[in-house]
């Protein structure tokens, strides 16, 4: 048993200030798991370091390795603007706009062939990545505040490159969610807390990571 995974939760129900009936209430589950996982007499099953995750926005990275930042949406974030913001900056850069819509739900079908249906301005510092990127447009709610149907995002076509919000492809359809790594498993996670976290064995051939997102330009209403 790792106890430095135990004393990690423990920190962080003592950083929201709530007591272990409060924190077992808000988790769904029995007071005394709770006091059990934080007096190191039970191991977190992988779906209570999941359904932590996902309910505090908790780095897995984090909670598993003591690695890199506690807060998943600062470990992971990325900048908004607005289409406004772009399209009246000179040194914006211009990438293509795919005919392909990435579900933040239950998934949309991927075609084979992407057509460019108009060219978006993003900011110049992502030139670097050339034609690795793209734009794509954003449908369903599980990515839910950050992301909002009819967002596009801007992201590259060079697969892993550690936690963050990723384009994916599983079973031929898009996906947009947060992606981080737990030993020997990928961890899916939606923002909107209605959507559970899902788990895939790193070695699995059901998913595509297509590339990491850098920026979301926001629908404007």
């Amino acid at each position: 048993m790792n106890l430095e995974v135990n004393q990690r939760i423990s920190e962080i129900r003592q950083k929201k200030g709530i007591n272990k009936k409060e924190f077992a209430d808000e988790l769904g589950i029995p007071s005394s798991i709770v006091s059990d996982i934080e007096n190191g007499k039970r191991e977190p099953s992988k779906e209570f370091l999941f359904n932590l995750s996902a309910k505090y926005a908790v780095s897995l990275n984090w909670l598993y390795l003591g690695v890199g930042t506690q807060s998943l949406v600062e470990a992971i974030n990325f900048p908004l603007y607005s289409q406004a913001d772009l399209k009246n900056n000179k040194n914006a850069f211009v990438i293509p706009l795919l005919d392909q819509k990435l579900s933040a739900g239950d998934g949309k079908e991927l075609p084979q062939n992407d057509e460019t249906t108009a060219l978006v301005p993003i900011p110049s510092h992502l030139a670097k990545y050339g034609k690795n990127l793209a734009a794509l447009t954003v449908e369903g709610d599980s990515m839910y505040p950050t992301l909002d149907r009819g967002d596009m995002v801007v992201c590259d076509s060079c697969g892993w490159s550690g936690e963050g919000i990723y384009a994916l492809r599983m079973g031929g359809d898009g996906f947009v969610k947060r992606l981080t790594k737990a030993p020997g498993k990928l961890v899916i996670i939606s923002d909107n807390p209605k959507y559970p976290p899902r788990e895939e064995p790193e070695e699995s051939q059901d998913y595509e990571i297509i590339g990491r997102v850098h920026c979301a330009i926001k629908k404007m209403e």
